[in-house]
Parts: structure tokens; sequence; C-alpha cells
């Protein structure tokens, strides 16, 4: 089955499928983002050449922290937002990658699971 491509709403499709499965399957793919964020995007979306390009030039703390925020998300079952990337035609212009978050997770010893959630909004730019 083809990759679907890097979309808002197939970000948001593949969350809810995500969040349909079992702990051990959100705890794989949060292991899978976290170790690089770039990686996991190609593998489970179909990138446009520009996409790909773009995430070439992401060092590796922004990988793992774009990862780790990803994979924070992942194991809240949080809402993902992610914006659209700008078209950047010739002559290029630079770009920018903001991430919003908002939320409340806690720990429960007793239990030991995490309860609340997190929103994640990440947005480009052109600047």
């Amino acid at each position: 089955m083809p990759k679907p491509l890097f979309t808002p709403e197939n970000v948001n499709d593949y969350t809810d499928t995500l969040y349909s499965k079992s702990d051990t399957e959100v705890l794989a793919q949060a292991d899978a983002v976290s170790t690089n964020f770039s990686t996991w995007l190609e593998n489970n979306f179909d990138l446009s050449s520009e996409q790909s390009a773009y995430l070439a030039t992401y060092p590796d703390k922004v990988n793992k922290f774009y990862g780790h925020l990803f994979a924070a998300g992942f194991l809240s079952h949080s809402p993902i937002f992610v914006g659209a990337t700008p078209v950047n035609p010739a002559p290029r212009r630079a770009k920018e990658t903001r991430a919003n978050l908002f939320g409340d997770i806690k720990f429960d010893d007793t239990s030991q699971a995490l309860t609340g959630s997190i929103e994640m909004k990440i947005s480009f730019k052109l600047l």
C-alpha cells in the first residue's frame, strides 16, 4: 500500500489510526519518531522532493527535539496539528518551523499511567 502524502489531513488520519492501536504499538511509534523525526516522516509519509530537501536541513538536535515532541504527543494520544508546508519558489526564501504546545500531562505513580494531553501545533513560515 502506498504511503499517504504528508498533508495536515493525512497526519490527522495517521494519529487517529495510531491511537486506536494497542499501547505497545503506540510505544513502538513513539520510539521510532523519537530516534529521528525526519527518518520517521520519510518512512510513514510520501514526501515531495521539496519536503525531503527541507527535512535534510534539520541538524540532529532539531530531529531529536521534534521527535521527542511527537513521541510525547503519541504517548498521551494528543492531537497534532501540522500546517501545510509553504511553497518556496525561486528565488528561495528562508523557512522557519514553529511548534506551539499547550496541555497538562500528569503521571500517576499508583497506576503508572500518564493522563491529560498535549495539543501540538506545528507551522511552517517563510521569512
